[in-house]
């Protein structure tokens, strides 16, 4: 565990360090998700209307990479999921991100309330978040962020 975190923060620290940073946002995505839930049944879908995600800040990027990431890290250390679905959908006016499990999340705790950090992480977007639990079981995070201004390269 020590030796993958250690090459996670090398891996990342090198990402942060290049010129265009999460220049091929889609591409990072689906290798983290092959990595991340190598172990998994599932996968990872998108729709990019108009190359919204190409034309977003490098940060804002970023920060989106970073909020599916950290809900593929939930699912595959906290969830004792076996099954996982990602979709990313990109509109000119919003940004849709749904990560689903068929785990145990948020069931043990009887709540809905989204994990602090990815919270957090939805804050720096300036997105909503929302987290429930369908009635298959498991657990379902909802980003949604609004296509500002911003977000975008000028």
């Amino acid at each position: 565990m020590t030796q993958r975190s250690s090459d996670a923060v090398r891996y990342c620290t090198n990402m942060l360090e290049a010129k265009e940073l999460y220049g091929d946002l889609l591409e990072d995505m689906q290798r983290s998700t092959e990595r991340i839930m190598a172990d998994f049944e599932g996968g990872f879908s998108f729709q990019d209307d108009d190359e919204v995600l190409s034309s977003l800040k490098p940060r804002t990027r970023a920060d989106l990479f970073l909020f599916y990431k950290e809900s593929l890290v939930n699912i595959s250390r906290h969830s004792n999921a076996t099954h996982f679905d990602a979709k990313l959908i990109a509109h000119r006016d919003e940004i849709c991100l749904t990560v689903s499990d068929d785990g145990s999340g948020l069931a043990e705790a009887q709540t809905n309330e989204v994990p602090s950090s990815l919270a957090r992480r939805a804050k720096l977007l300036g997105a909503s978040v929302t987290a429930h639990q369908p009635e298959s079981g498991g657990t379902c995070i909802n980003l949604k962020m609004k296509t500002r201004r911003w977000g975008f390269r000028k």
